[in-house]
């Protein structure tokens, strides 16, 4: 665990997403910089120092200044990876600090993909600043942070390994699987064969949300995704595959949700840099 001051003492350098070509291997080198990776597709097999890493989708990796790094295994032929460099500059002032795990799972890893997206966007155009480029990725430093956070269950219910009510986990993945499905509470609590109002209850009390909210954060998450990845797509198609039949209201939870309209969104992700070695 690396732990960094929440101030002003990140030196950003440059990011990047990095494309398989479908051969080659990442190369051996020791540099001077931290680097942050964030597998976002297949697998990635690095090492660093005497360590190994096998990093699959959603996890990522902190590699560290004057330490050898380089790849275990030749590229898969569809491995895509964000990565990041910064410096730490002096100590600040400030004693408040956050800890960065060495491997994380994220919990968000669309979250985590906007905000490479905007730092890698705003480098290519040019309007990256040294201030908001720190902030980017102290943004990514923090939710990294939260990757390995264990949530505290809700009380008179059995958890999972992760800390979690394993009935809450029963909605969650019921929400996962069936998200682009006329789905609600009533629906979910029938499948389960829990009381609506009980599973309701249960649910916004651990996850602090309704279990309608979380099924519009899913559906938004999936179409956030689809538009970054996917910028041909006709937007009122990506809402009618998360579970929008009305495409008015699928732009209006969508704003609501992050602030801007999908067609704000997809334009605003729509520069990044790519290097496929």
């Amino acid at each position: 665990m690396t732990e960094f001051a929440v101030s002003d003492t990140i030196e950003a350098l440059n990011g990047g997403l990095f494309v398989s070509p479908g051969f080659g291997i990442h190369a051996e080198r020791v540099i001077d910089s931290y680097e942050l990776i964030f597998v976002t597709q297949s697998r990635l097999d690095l090492f660093e120092g005497d360590r190994t890493f096998h990093l699959e989708g959603s996890k990522t990796l902190l590699l560290y200044p004057g330490v050898r790094h380089g790849g275990l295994l030749p590229y898969t032929a569809d491995v895509n990876f964000y990565w990041v460099h910064f410096r730490l500059r002096a100590p600040a002032s400030s004693d408040t600090t956050f800890g960065v795990p060495k491997v994380a799972s994220i919990r968000d890893p669309e979250g985590l993909t906007e905000l490479f997206c905007r730092f890698i966007s705003d480098q290519e155009s040019g309007i990256l600043d040294r201030c908001s480029a720190s902030q980017l990725i102290a943004l990514m430093l923090c939710m990294v942070g939260r990757g390995t956070k264990q949530e505290r269950p809700a009380p008179g219910h059995g958890t999972s390994r992760a800390g979690r009510s394993t009935l809450v986990d029963a909605v969650q993945r019921y929400i996962s699987a069936e998200y682009c499905k006329p789905i609600s509470t009533s629906v979910i609590a029938r499948a389960l064969r829990y009381n609506p109002d009980y599973l309701e209850r249960v649910f916004s009390t651990q996850e602090g949300v309704s279990i309608v909210d979380a099924i519009h954060q899913k559906r938004i998450s999936v179409a956030r995704a689809s538009l970054h990845h996917d910028v041909r797509r006709n937007i009122n198609e990506i809402g009618y595959e998360c579970g929008y039949s009305d495409a008015g209201y699928f732009r209006r939870m969508f704003k609501g949700l992050t602030g801007l309209t999908p067609r704000e969104f997809r334009s605003l992700y729509a520069r990044t840099h790519i290097n496929t070695h």
